[in-house]
C-alpha cells in the first residue's frame, strides 16, 4: 500500500468532517467516539492539517474542526504532504550507495525513478476528497 498510516487515519477523520453541515463544526473526542478512531493520535494529525489550512478549528462549547475546503479542492497528496512530509518514492538514492541497489554514480536507474515519483505525485494530487468519498458511497 502507498499510502501511509497516518493518511489513512487523516482520511477516515477528513470523510467525518466532510460528512457534517458547513456551519456545525464537529469535535475531536465526538468524531473519534463515532469512528473509533485513536483521539490522541487524530489530535496530532488535526494540528498538521489545520497548519496546512485543509481544516479549521471553531472556538467555543461548540466548536471543533471543519473542512476549510470544499471536498474538490482537496487532493490525495494535499493531505499525504500535511501528515506525513514526504511522498512515497523510488529506491533511487542519487547514487550514494545508500541502497543495496545502488549502482553508484551516475546512476542509470535515477531518471527512471524520478519519472516514476513524478508519476506518482501527480496521481496523487489528481484524487480528491470528493472523488475518494463518492467512490466509498457507491
Amino acid at each position: 500500500m502507498l499510502i501511509s498510516t497516518k493518511t489513512g487515519y487523516a482520511l477516515r477523520a477528513l470523510s467525518a468532517l466532510a460528512e457534517q453541515p458547513a456551519e456545525k463544526p464537529l469535535s475531536v473526542a465526538v468524531l473519534c467516539r463515532n469512528n473509533n478512531l485513536p483521539q490522541k493520535y487524530i489530535e496530532q494529525l488535526f494540528s498538521q492539517l489545520k497548519h496546512s489550512n485543509l481544516i479549521k478549528s471553531v472556538q467555543g462549547s461548540k466548536g471543533g474542526y471543519l473542512l476549510n475546503k470544499q471536498c474538490s479542492d482537496i487532493s490525495l497528496k494535499d493531505i499525504m504532504t500535511a501528515v506525513d512530509d514526504i511522498l512515497p518514492a523510488g529506491t533511487c538514492y542519487g547514487g550514494s550507495n545508500e541502497s543495496e541497489f545502488c549502482l553508484g554514480y551516475p546512476c542509470p536507474f535515477s531518471d527512471f525513478w524520478d519519472d516514476v515519483k513524478k508519476n506518482i505525485e501527480n496521481y496523487f494530487d489528481s484524487i480528491t476528497l470528493d472523488q475518494i468519498f463518492s467512490n466509498l458511497r457507491r
